[in-house]
């Protein structure tokens, strides 16, 4: 196992490489090596602040260097409007808005401090919109909690257990109504487990306006994420697709509705999740 692990760095370090370009890479490694706690990365000429000693820089290589959220059925000129639920830091917002310049970009993000980094990092950036909230079926008060995997799986719930902090959340119909939304082009979801509640009521009237999910399901640690998603959107047409740790869902515009059961697709016991290590 350990070999294996140490196998999986040395591949992962020489795609960085190859992909950052060595003479980056280098200067980066050099740059975190000196830092004391936040250091500063530049990518297509914008300054991205990363956290010394956390998650931020395996995020960083999943997201802009390894593109995970690069959707190729999805035309560029299509997209206007992106709802980005479990936003951390700000990188998925920077690389969407690099991808479609035009685009405007609402960000949820509910744990306080990557909320504030996030903030330095995107806040000024035309057409984007951040929500220091947790996203949910409906507008309550939710607790935070660390889930152990570090600052990129914070998790709200309603138990009362030990609690990071406590958090307003809000839905995706708050999220429509605040900025009178027609459509959503791209909804991208990861909110550690959360997407069950997300899936499990009140998404009848929102579901039909998004046009592509992209989400990441949790069933590896929150068992009925899957089932739960590929319920509510049975009844509609759509391609699907892997990259990485996502599900890519591209819905077909035909308004014809389709029959479907959910039998043997991802979330029942025949779907297997690898957790993508740093």
């Amino acid at each position: 196992m350990k070999t294996q692990q140490f196998n999986k760095v040395v591949v992962n370090t020489l795609r960085f490489t190859y992909r950052f370009g060595l003479i980056k890479a280098l200067l980066l490694f050099v740059t975190v090596f000196a830092a004391a706690e936040e250091y500063k990365v530049k990518w297509k000429g914008r300054t991205v602040h990363i956290r010394k000693g956390t998650t931020d820089f395996c995020v960083f290589r999943q997201v802009m260097v390894f593109e995970q959220y690069r959707i190729k059925k999805l035309p560029k000129e299509e997209v206007k409007v992106i709802v980005d639920l479990g936003s951390n830091i700000g990188l998925s917002v920077l690389y969407f808005k690099a991808q479609y310049p035009d685009a405007q970009v609402i960000a949820v993000e509910p744990d306080k401090e990557n909320f504030e980094l996030m903030m330095k990092n995107v806040g000024r950036l035309p057409g984007v919109h951040c929500l220091n909230n947790a996203i949910w079926n409906s507008s309550k008060l939710l607790g935070l909690y660390d889930s152990g995997g570090g600052e990129y799986s914070y998790l709200v719930k309603e138990e009362s257990q030990q609690e990071k902090a406590a958090i307003r959340s809000i839905t995706i119909n708050d999220i429509i109504d605040r900025y009178k939304l027609s459509e959503i082009d791209l909804l991208k979801i990861d909110i550690e487990g959360s997407e069950k509640e997300l899936f499990s009521g009140n998404y009848q009237s929102w579901l039909p306006k998004v046009n592509c999910i992209v989400i990441e399901v949790h069933d590896w640690f929150r068992p009925g994420c899957a089932a739960a998603f590929f319920r509510a959107i049975s009844d509609r047409e759509y391609t699907f697709s892997f990259h990485g740790e996502n599900i890519t869902i591209v819905f077909d515009k035909t308004p014809e509705p389709v029959t479907a059961t959910v039998t043997n697709v991802p979330g029942n016991q025949a779907y297997y999740h690898q957790r993508v290590k740093c």
